[in-house]
């Protein structure tokens, strides 16, 4: 007999099994705040555009297996079109009436002029959503 049986044998731990032990206790502790964090794991994720036209538009067909839950534009016949696109999606001219809403989406698409970028995506930062913005923000 081998020392290593007569540990586990006297009922301790050998090095190795303490070793796995710690490891599957570090994997759980890593792992259960990101499954709880999660809410409803294979819902759709809700979207907010933040301008609708041309690059907007290109943007907002890329999430076709996605909810699009607002829209928000300050041309209002280029709202208007989107929102024929997407009529369950609640629609906006004032980016910043929008975020009155936040609870409604998840993630936010900044698609406006360049000198617009920055004024729309600090605040959904500071909200805590996930933010995709093409063109630079200074």
């Amino acid at each position: 007999m081998n020392q290593g049986e007569n540990s586990s044998k006297s009922g301790q731990a050998t090095r190795r099994q303490f070793g796995r032990s710690v490891a599957a206790a570090a994997v759980g502790a890593i792992a259960a705040p990101a499954i709880v964090r999660g809410r409803n794991l294979n819902e759709k994720l809700n979207i907010a555009l933040i301008g609708v036209h041309r690059r907007g538009e290109h943007n907002m067909k890329q999430f076709p297996d996605e909810n699009i839950a607002a829209i928000c534009d300050v041309v209002e016949p280029f709202l208007n079109r989107a929102a024929e696109i997407h009529p369950a999606a609640k629609a906006y001219r004032d980016f910043r009436k929008m975020f009155d809403h936040a609870a409604d989406f998840d993630a936010v698409v900044v698609s406006t002029t360049e000198h617009t970028h920055a004024f729309a995506t600090l605040p959904a930062l500071q909200l805590g959503k996930h933010v995709y913005c093409e063109k630079p923000l200074t």
